[in-house]
C-alpha cells in the first residue's frame, strides 16, 4: 500500500500502519487530491491478495 500512496504523483512521504489501520500521508494538493489517494489504496493489493479500503479520517481541530 505504501508504494502505491507513494505512486501518487505530488505524494512526498507516506506511512502505512496496517495494525492501526491507518495511512499518514504528505501531498501537495495542488498535484494530489484525497480522491486521488483513496483510488490508489483501493488499487493496491496486499503480499497475499488482500485488498485494501480508504476513507479519510476526521480530526478534531486543536483547542489552543
Amino acid at each position: 500500500m505504501r508504494s502505491a500512496l507513494l505512486s501518487v504523483k505530488g505524494v512526498t512521504r507516506a506511512q502505512v500502519r496496517l495494525a492501526e489501520n491507518e495511512a499518514i500521508v504528505t501531498y501537495d494538493p495542488e498535484q494530489a487530491k484525497i480522491e486521488d489517494l483513496i483510488k490508489a489504496v483501493s488499487e493496491a493489493e496486499g503480499p497475499t491478495g488482500q485488498r485494501y479500503s480508504a476513507r479519510v479520517k476526521k480530526e478534531k481541530p486543536n483547542a489552543s
